[in-house]
């Protein structure tokens, strides 16, 4: 039987505060080594880690979310994170950087005990479900999700307190019910894609066996926040879904066919392949393009890691545990809306933060029943043998992913950050700006920027996907504009005959470092360049003195 509140003896819950403490110096160990990384590179990882902190800024100065100052626009996914983060600029006032690694500290701390009590309540051995709670602290991808300023590790957290309450039938079953739902409605406003999470709680109460009421009033909590988010789209973009779909979509996709062509979905499942190497070494630089090149390559290690994962997910579910079980489905779901809508891993993985949370559990349990298969039956040495890969894997895993912390955050104040500074030094106070990665250069820049990635205006998607850009920008008067290198030909500024670019920044990274970064995270490109813009039917300003820095 699996314990539950009213079966835990007094030793018992002695063992467990002991276990407990144990996952929070390992998780607090873990996540302290990979911070050490900022001690080299100050920052964030990513470009987009700082569109939040725009788009927070601007709500806790002018009371209006939305990316451009004083208007209401999106620019950021997530609802409950950019209150989160106008709170600090509000009230607290800390370095965003320093503000965000004690919240994901504190998440942290959360996650393992929480991990190792839905294991327990289902009735998985201590030691198990020990393991099970502490093998993804030793992750260093889903450890590095706490230093992105990103709300995934709330995801995570709230996906395990809605899973807590929705299956605890004990005496406060009604009460658990409202909170199941609350958890389910904050996650729905943490990321939209979970809005489905609610509804699947309930069609999961054919086994949880709760009453009608219980499943009605989960319910309409989960309702009030799925109002609250379609408002909020609606009112920042008028569209019930986010803006920044449209335009990521064609972006992520129009060379592939759309996000819907099974040439679009192999590629996501094959980012995913290579992305299991990737966990334990820096050396996988190179990118495969298609089957042909999997022979002899790293993506065979992939595959091979991906079975084992598959194997330890049926070592799980064979088990029949009713949380894990649903935590393991709720993962493979949410992986599924983004295969069919969406299909791109994000940033280091980042829009599916589940699998990399379950990557190590599934990987310790695969090996642990082949080992098992092989000793023909359950001996010590099976177990023994399987922690000791899994130690030695975490070892090599977080060593790789503080490399790309460095790596990842160096890049980003080596060019845009230096950019935005370059910017603030050289341009006019009023001068019209548009940029293609927005993040830390309208964080340093903190003025007007037009965003040309589709993410902020929804009048602007169907001139980036007919290539009319150079049309947008001179109907919004902009004079100078920031691109990665060699997007100007891309984005079609070249082909313009009314329009000519003077180019008068330029600021890359050193290419080991970058393609590092690049290709574990696809944290943005090598360069970024800074153009004036003339346009022959208007009037031009003096051009400002020009720098190109490497």
């Amino acid at each position: 039987m699996a314990p539950t509140d009213n079966s835990i003896t007094p030793s018992q819950s002695s063992v467990w505060w002991l276990q407990y403490l144990l996952l929070l110096i390992l998780y607090s160990g873990c996540f302290l080594f990979l911070a050490s990384a900022l001690k080299i590179q100050f920052g964030f990882p990513l470009d987009d880690s700082y569109i939040h902190q725009t788009v927070a800024r601007n709500f806790a100065r002018y009371d209006v979310l939305g990316f451009i100052p004083g208007k209401p626009s999106s620019g950021a996914t997530s609802l409950i994170w950019a209150c989160i983060q106008a709170s600090n600029y509000k009230f607290l006032h800390f370095d965003p950087v320093k503000f965000n690694f004690v919240f994901s500290w504190i998440m942290l701390a959360l996650i393992g005990p929480l991990l190792f009590t839905l294991s327990r309540r289902d009735g998985l051995p201590p030691l198990s479900s020990f393991v099970l709670a502490a093998s993804p602290a030793l992750c260093g991808n889903f450890i590095w999700l706490g230093l992105i300023g990103m709300e995934h590790l709330l995801f995570i957290m709230l996906v395990l307190v809605s899973i807590y309450f929705w299956f605890d039938l004990g005496p406060h079953r009604g009460r658990n019910a409202v909170f199941a739902g609350l958890g389910s409605g904050l996650l729905a406003i943490t990321r939209p894609e979970a809005m489905v999470f609610g509804p699947l709680l309930a069609l999961s109460s054919l086994k949880v066996k709760r009453t009608f009421s219980e499943i009605t009033s989960a319910l309409a909590v989960w309702a009030v926040f799925l109002v609250l988010l379609f408002g909020s789209n609606f009112y920042t973009s008028h569209s019930f879904m986010p803006a920044t779909l449209k335009g990521r979509t064609w972006l992520y996709f129009h060379t592939s066919g759309g996000p819907h062509t099974v040439h679009s979905m192999i590629r996501f499942l094959g980012a995913w392949i290579q992305r299991l190497p990737r966990q334990f070494s820096t050396r996988y630089v190179q990118q495969i393009q298609s089957l042909h090149e999997v022979h002899g390559s790293f993506a065979l290690y992939g595959f091979l890691l991906f079975i084992l994962a598959a194997i330890g997910v049926y070592a799980l579910v064979s088990k029949r545990l009713p949380r894990v079980s649903f935590l393991l489905s709720w993962a493979v779901l949410h992986s599924c809306i983004y295969l069919l809508t969406f299909p791109t891993g994000g940033h280091g993985g980042r829009y599916q933060p589940l699998n990399l949370l379950l990557l190590f559990p599934c990987l310790f349990f695969g090996a642990l029943w082949l080992l098992q298969r092989v000793a023909r039956g359950q001996t010590p040495w099976t177990s023994t043998v399987a922690v000791i890969a899994l130690v030695v894997a975490g070892t090599a895993s977080l060593r790789t992913w503080r490399i790309v912390t460095i790596d990842g955050i160096g890049h980003i104040n080596g060019t845009h950050g230096k950019m935005g500074v370059w910017m603030l030094q050289n341009l006019p106070p009023d001068a019209d700006v548009a940029a293609f990665d927005i993040g830390r250069i309208s964080y340093t820049w903190n003025r007007r920027l037009l965003d040309l990635g589709g993410l902020v205006d929804p009048s602007y998607v169907p001139y980036l996907t007919s290539g009319r850009i150079p049309e947008y920008l001179e109907e919004h008067h902009v004079q100078y504009v920031v691109l990665p290198k060699k997007a100007a030909d891309e984005f079609g500024f070249t082909h313009d005959p009314a329009l000519t670019m003077t180019k008068l920044s330029e600021f890359c990274s050193p290419y080991d470092p970058w393609i590092i970064g690049f290709r574990y995270t696809i944290h943005a490109m090598e360069c970024q360049e800074l153009y004036q813009l003339h346009y022959n039917d208007s009037a031009e300003k003096q051009p400002v003195a020009s720098n190109k820095q490497n």
